[in-house]
């Protein structure tokens, strides 16, 4: 292994697999120090905390490979003891329902980071493929307000952009991009254009890049050295201390699937929102277990030591420390 990456904190700003003791296994083989895991989507209150439930299952049968993940100090604890910590994550803030009160009740159970909106409307604002983006909503203003309070992460990843740009300009905690690309380099609905990832660099922000093939410049064809690209490209946009890893990875999902599907149609079971369920999509990282060719092509780009510690994961805990103040 690559001595760089073996030493560093390595942090993942989103993985959303099929969860098991191979995936936790897949992560130690792989030097992954820290993981944002999907664990919600589309569920209401009821079933989001079934999934929390399942989630302290799997703490306690794998109790020697993984552990919960609340402050950085557990993120440098977890690498000091050879685990993977895991930050419990959703990619929508449907499990709160219209309950403002209840991200503090969420958030002391351990899910950290939320995503806003997943690609359709919600109480608070538009997905990126919703019909018309409404913009950031007066309950979702109250919502984003209090994830700052009891210091939850604001993500933007699948947001639309009125609804993204209004959130930027108003959070008073900076949001991030836990898994984007640049509209830059490729130009689809998905990605986020330059200007908003340049500005949010400027509010302190974190942009955290997919490895989603379709959405890279050279779509499926894409390699491990155009993600490296990819983020010399973004840094240069929002700045060295802005960027680092947001892979989506999803390893242990089949495509087509009924998971896959569910993800990618509204609500899970309405109209299909992206062809993703089913389409070939190519992640070039390649396995979890594989991540420190990474750090391989971040030195053959000519990367600093410091520049590849920064991006492998120290700017996502100072980032994380600044918005959980732990």
């Amino acid at each position: 292994m690559n001595p760089i990456y073996a030493d560093a904190i390595v942090f993942d700003g989103l993985n959303i697999c099929n969860w098991s003791r191979d995936i936790f296994e897949e992560w130690r083989k792989g030097g992954i120090t820290g993981v944002s895991c999907t664990c919600g989507i589309w569920e209401n209150f009821r079933d989001s905390m079934h999934n929390i439930v399942q989630w302290r299952r799997w703490f306690e049968e794998n109790a020697d490979l993984i552990l919960p993940a609340r402050t950085t100090a557990d993120i440098r604890r977890a690498k000091a003891e050879g685990r993977t910590a895991v930050v419990l994550s959703w990619q929508n803030t449907a499990g709160i329902e219209d309950r403002i009160d209840f991200l503090q009740i969420f958030n002391e159970l351990g899910v950290r980071i939320m995503q806003l909106t997943y690609n359709t409307q919600n109480y608070s604002g538009a997905g990126y493929t919703e019909l018309a983006d409404s913009g950031l909503t007066g309950f979702g203003r109250e919502v984003v307000d209090e994830m700052a309070r009891v210091g939850i992460v604001c993500d933007l990843s699948h947001v639309g952009p009125r609804t993204t740009a209004d959130t930027i300009a108003y959070a008073k905690k900076p949001p991030c991009f836990s898994h984007v690309l640049p509209q830059g380099m490729r130009d689809v609905p998905r990605n986020k254009p330059d200007e908003m990832i340049r500005e949010l660099g400027r509010r302190g922000g974190m942009i955290g890049l997919s490895q989603f093939g379709p959405f890279m410049k050279r779509g499926n064809e894409s390699t491990i050295a155009d993600y490296v690209e990819a983020l010399d490209y973004v840094i240069d946009l929002a700045g060295e201390d802005h960027v680092g890893i947001g892979s989506d990875a999803s390893q242990g999902h089949a495509r087509p699937s009924t998971f896959m599907e569910w993800c990618n149609h509204d609500k899970g079971y309405a109209r299909e929102l992206t062809p993703f369920g089913h389409d070939k999509v190519v992640k070039p990282l390649g396995a979890l277990a594989e991540r420190a060719r990474l750090a391989d092509a971040m030195q053959a780009a000519g990367w600093s030591e410091r520049r590849m510690r920064k991006v492998l994961g120290e700017n996502w805990l100072a980032y994380l420390r600044a918005i959980w103040g732990a």
